[in-house]
């Protein structure tokens, strides 16, 4: 068995051609030691019973060379008959084993992983050539193969040939060997080396819908929607070879996330796969954002109190999942949530409110419109008193005589006096003339009492 490095980085050549040739020699060598060991000890043994019974004076010697060949080639057909009644009572036990499908031909099989391939040199290399498997678009292709049925229970050696876009777990002895993906260096699937998942690297999406509960106790339900992928999206491929160039450490860690789901005990189980994983991390973190709001702050953008549809929520959303999904090599690219579900009581009591409150601002901006016109109406007519009282208190002051009757001083004083009250008129002249209206009045009242 070989060492599995610890470096991800050697993960991918870590089991090469050569050292499937390698191996198959082993093996191969293995299998014929056997046989010629076989026909030795048996001859040895069959000699050593029957020939010191014979005279060798009857026969010539050279006669007794060819008898002696033709009792080892005996032996070796024996041997190898045993061999083949081996292999025989191998397919019965393997077939009963294993129960492989109809597709599966145990003898091609065994062979195959018996003896491997020999190395040649070329051009013969071309007739020992080993057998491949092609995974793309995240499954394997020819999945009724035998070749395919071997390498997902048995082994290989078998060459993987993937596509962009997938990456390979394999174990050995159901433990974790190591991950492989696609390049320029095609990996091998080594004897004793299964493929335990198949993992598609291209953004995978997932929707679904869960209840939530509010700050204020209202339950509603949301239909959200996840985009992500296995491994750092910043990460490009330096030659540019790749789309979606592979992380074999994410890979291990996403897969090491499965788990197997058995909530009903009366139906199968199921897998949970990694993008479960990360949709179980969904149904963790909205409903801690939601239950931390108000109904009215999240589905009020004005409020500003994180509407969850508002592009800030969308984003803390996002990083909240990332820091959370990061720990087993996904990364959120996009969550958006498509519908919101409100009971239909809680929508009719919002109606009711949200009308009062749109009649409370109508009331309000209503009675702004009419103070607003009072008060206009009330700056006019100030300074129009104003304009009148100045007016007036120039002529008196370009009358030099002084003389005036008794009742236009009274209506002149009454004028002022009036004006005087008016807080519009205060406000809308200046200090200096209301110090000569005050003056003004107190020479008309002088006046009219000295009249």
């Amino acid at each position: 068995m070989f060492p599995i490095p610890e470096e991800p980085e050697a993960w991918q050549t870590a089991y090469t051609r050569d050292d499937a040739f390698n191996d198959s020699a082993k093996y191969s060598g293995y299998s014929s030691l056997a046989l010629v060991l076989g026909t030795l000890i048996l001859a040895v043994y069959i000699g050593i019973r029957v020939f010191p019974k014979i005279k060798f004076e009857v026969l010539p010697l050279h006669i007794w060379a060819v008898v002696i060949i033709l009792f080892i080639v005996l032996v070796f057909i024996l041997v190898s008959a045993a061999q083949l009644g081996a292999k025989y009572f191998a397919k019965r036990f393997f077939l009963e084993f294993y129960r492989p499908p109809d597709s599966v031909v145990p003898s091609t099989l065994i062979e195959y992983r018996l003896r491997g391939k020999t190395k040649l040199p070329p051009p013969l290399s071309l007739l020992s050539k080993f057998k491949f498997i092609i995974i793309k678009d995240g499954k394997i292709d020819r999945p009724e193969d035998w070749i395919t049925w071997s390498a997902q229970h048995l082994g290989g050696p078998f060459s993987l040939i993937v596509f962009d876009g997938c990456a390979l777990y394999l174990e050995r002895g159901n433990r974790f060997s190591r991950v492989v993906g696609p390049g320029n260096k095609i990996p091998f699937l080594e004897w004793y080396e299964t493929i335990k998942y198949v993992v598609d690297l291209r953004p995978q999406v997932k929707t679904g819908s869960f209840d939530v509960w509010t700050k204020d106790g209202i339950k509603i339900r949301l239909t959200a929607r996840i985009t992500c992928r296995i491994g750092d999206p910043s990460k490009k491929d330096p030659a540019s070879e790749l789309v979606y160039p592979f992380d074999p450490v994410s890979v291990k860690k996403a897969v090491e996330r499965y788990a197997l789901r058995w909530p009903n005990p009366q139906e199968e189980p199921s897998e949970f796969t990694w993008i479960d994983a990360a949709w179980g991390q969904v149904t963790g973190i909205v409903p801690g954002y939601i239950g931390s709001r108000m109904l009215d702050d999240l589905l009020i953008a004005e409020r500003q109190s994180g509407q969850i549809l508002s592009p800030d929520a969308i984003g803390e959303l996002v990083e909240s999942l990332n820091k959370a999904t990061n720990v087993f090599g996904v990364y959120m690219l996009d969550f958006q949530i498509q519908n919101i579900e409100v009971p239909a009581k809680v929508i009719e009591v919002q109606e009711e409110y949200w009308k009062a409150e749109r009649q409370g601002m109508a009331t309000i901006a209503d009675g702004k419109a009419k103070a607003f016109n009072i008060r206009s109406r009330e700056k006019a007519r100030a300074d129009a008193q104003r304009d009148l009282i100045l007016a007036i208190a120039d002529g008196l002051d370009k009358n030099s005589s002084g003389n005036y009757a008794e009742p236009l001083l009274l209506s002149l004083s009454g004028v002022l006096d009036e004006s005087l009250q008016d807080p519009y008129l205060r406000a809308t002249i200046a200090g200096e003339t209301l110090d000569t209206l005050e003056k003004l009045r107190k020479l008309l009242d002088n006046s009219s009492d000295n009249g």
